[in-house]
């Protein structure tokens, strides 16, 4: 802007010499100044203290249409602009006369022939010998910098994608809301696993139902924000709300067509109102967020109206996301290990790595208490490394103390598979053990962590690798038997709940039977985890299970009872006959 004006003041200065030249010279040296003055791509002009042009350049004739350049000089405003406009330009050159200082302002020339046009103006009192003898000024044109000011301005506020307002926008409009202290309602909107829009037609294809949500929510006449990614928020009256809720939810539920193909977009929502859940516009949002988190809690697709319970909770699992975080900085996590056996001579063939967490003041937390949060949270990925690597370094631990070793498995989450260069890591950090222990790490992995395409190539990356896989929890989810076959897998581990009780459950018998002439189908050897009594060991031994887990052979161990228990070469007691 400072260039601009620069740039302007000195065109104005040689204009002005012109100018004054022109007026006082014959009329030979007139046509050729008149030349000079028409070079100029500005519009530039010169009147007497009456507000009479004295001297026009071309554009000035050109941007009102006047094409005898002898047809303006002696005449003023109001023989070019209406009565208003009139008044105002002579308003201001005889301010520069009288003030004998120069005027900048910028103003929209609605009144052109050919269109409407932004100019920038400067005035500046003409002298001759010390005196005013009027005024002369100069206009650019600053259309394209006013448009692109007002586009910037406009993406400052909008979402461009979906031509919504964003969060800069939606914050203004809360605290306006709040000023007027009139109630009203916000839904905070997340659409329910949009991701897989994404991940199998492309970011484009997501892009367009995203639209098309916009769409839709845009029809229910309210206030729609996007705040980014698949995130809305709906903003309207207190009084309107069982109607917002009832029209919503048809709504959402209108499947999205993307490339021919309907997607039945489901959605989750927080509700608040105010003043009731906030006063603030970062405390409704918070509390709106913390209601969606809780809908999603109660399996999606919810409307889930903000409770003061509910704050509570929030700051507790804040305090645990902050504990967590702590822990693995602070080094409070530590690993247990259970003992997994072959049925038939209770020989020791595995040991399983379990988390545990010792927090300084609320004492032991079970792993049910917050690993489910980790995995939310994606803190899991960070101690799931720290977990593979704490077991490589007892593992070598064991191996210098002259230990006969057993492999030690090592649970990865779903979270950790999705990421790209997991395999790449693991496969990094085993090959670092010597050639005699690296077959001694295995990884134990979920049905879930199988749902998506990365996660597979890891897995097929790792069974490459000659890096032993387990399946844990095999018969609680959802598998695609074709994949399982195809991924190198070593073992699968029956979960406890198909375990429990099983020789007197006549339905927990058929499913394992069935379980297992399916991982026999698979060639694959089966571990059972969860065993806690002679009874169940004896039915899984009969029905040739070869291996199992827990606590009837052995609760979990620390580090240092491994020790003890690895230098015995078999298990005495509890043997089956």
């Amino acid at each position: 802007m400072i260039n601009l004006l620069g740039t302007i003041c000195a065109i104005l200065l040689v204009f002005l010499v012109l100018a004054i030249r022109y007026i006082h010279h014959s009329r030979k040296d007139n046509q050729r100044y008149q030349a000079l003055l028409d070079s100029i791509p500005d519009l530039a002009w010169v009147k007497d203290k009456q507000h009479r042009f004295v001297v026009v350049n071309q554009a000035f004739r050109h941007i009102w249409g006047v094409e005898d350049p002898n047809w303006l000089i002696g005449k003023d405003d109001y023989s070019l602009s209406p009565p208003d406009l009139a008044a105002k330009y002579q308003a201001d050159d005889q301010s520069v006369i009288n003030n004998a200082k120069t005027m900048r302002y910028e103003s929209n020339f609605e009144h052109t022939q050919d269109g409407e046009r932004w100019m920038e103006l400067i005035k500046v009192p003409v002298y001759i010998k010390k005196q005013i003898i009027g005024t002369a000024g100069i206009a650019r044109d600053i259309s394209e910098r006013k448009s692109a000011e007002a586009r910037l301005s406009w993406l400052a506020l909008h979402d461009p994608l979906s031509q919504l307002g964003n969060r800069s926008f939606l914050t203004q409009q809360l605290n306006q809301k709040i000023a007027a202290a009139l109630p009203f309602c916000l839904w905070l909107i997340d659409l329910d696993h949009f991701k897989r829009i994404n991940d199998a037609l492309g970011h484009r294809a997501g892009d367009q139902a995203l639209t098309q949500v916009a769409y839709n929510l845009s029809n229910l006449g309210t206030e729609v924000f996007r705040l980014g990614g698949d995130e809305f928020v709906l903003l309207d009256e207190f009084t309107h709300a069982d109607r917002i809720n009832h029209t919503l939810t048809q709504l959402l539920n209108i499947p999205v067509i993307i490339e021919g193909l309907k997607f039945n977009q489901a959605f989750t929502a927080g509700q608040v109102s105010f003043p009731n859940d906030g006063t603030s516009a970062e405390q409704l949002l918070k509390h709106a967020d913390v209601a969606l988190y809780e809908g999603k809690a109660l399996g999606r697709g919810h409307i889930r109206r903000f409770e003061a319970s509910m704050a509570t909770q929030a700051v507790r699992q804040l305090e645990l996301e902050r504990d967590l975080r702590s822990a693995l900085q602070n080094k409070q996590f530590r690993l247990a290990y259970q003992p997994q056996v072959e049925l038939a001579t209770q020989q020791l063939i595995g040991l399983e790595a379990l988390l545990r967490w010792h927090h300084p003041e609320r004492g032991e937390i079970r792993p049910a208490d917050f690993i489910p949060f980790a995995e939310k949270t994606g803190i899991i990925c960070a101690i799931g490394e720290w977990a593979l690597d704490q077991a490589i370094i007892e593992l070598r631990h064991w191996d210098q103390l002259g230990l006969p070793l057993v492999p030690i498995s090592v649970n990865v989450s779903a979270l950790q598979l999705d990421i790209p260069h997991f395999a790449h890591s693991v496969i990094t950090r085993l090959n670092k053990l010597p050639k005699h222990l690296r077959g001694k790490i295995a990884l134990e992995l979920t049905e879930s962590t199988l749902m998506h395409e990365q996660a597979l190539e890891n897995v097929h990356a790792l069974s490459a690798a000659a890096i032993p896989l387990y399946m844990d929890d095999f018969g609680t989810g959802y598998s695609n038997l074709s994949i399982i076959s195809q991924l190198g897998l070593s073992k699968l581990k029956f979960d406890r709940s198909l375990i429990q009780n099983v020789p007197n459950n006549n339905a927990h018998q058929k499913v394992c039977s069935a379980l297992l002439d399916l991982a026999a189908a698979l060639e694959l050897e089966v571990i059972a985890e969860g065993v806690e009594t002679l009874e169940e060991a004896q039915w899984l031994l009969e029905q040739g299970v070869l291996y199992a887990q827990g606590f009837w052979f052995s609760h979990p161990l620390e580090s240092s009872q491994v020790i003890n228990y690895l230098g015995k070469s078999a298990l005495n007691s509890h043997k089956l006959d």
